[in-house]
């Protein structure tokens, strides 16, 4: 049985550690003089920013880590959307909200 909740916090911590990657990869593009070494450079740091972003913001053990560095690298946001309505629902068709009234009004 796929523990689905699981795998939704993997995918949902890889699309973070995503977002800084590409943000650091944007930036070393602009100060590297030759291109040609860019690919190594994005794999390893996927890999790095995705295992330390995760062990260090999520609760997920080492095992799952290194999923987030692979998946950050990948594409965790194109996989959620594969996933998407059919393994878990999606947030869009999340209907039900909780109404927490204030006390200080």
């Amino acid at each position: 049985m796929i523990e689905t909740e699981t795998l939704k916090n993997t995918l949902m911590v890889a699309m973070s550690a995503g977002i800084i990657v590409t943000t650091f990869v944007q930036k070393l593009k602009s100060v590297l003089p030759s291109k040609k070494h860019i690919i190594p450079i994005t794999i390893i740091s996927s890999l790095l920013i995705g295992i330390f972003f995760s062990l260090s913001f999520s609760n997920l053990n080492i095992y799952d880590s290194l999923w987030v560095g692979l998946i950050t690298f990948i594409g965790a946001d194109t996989i959620y959307k594969l996933f998407e309505d059919k393994i878990f629902p999606s947030y869009s068709n999340i209907k039900q909200y909780i109404e927490i009234k204030r006390d200080d009004k």
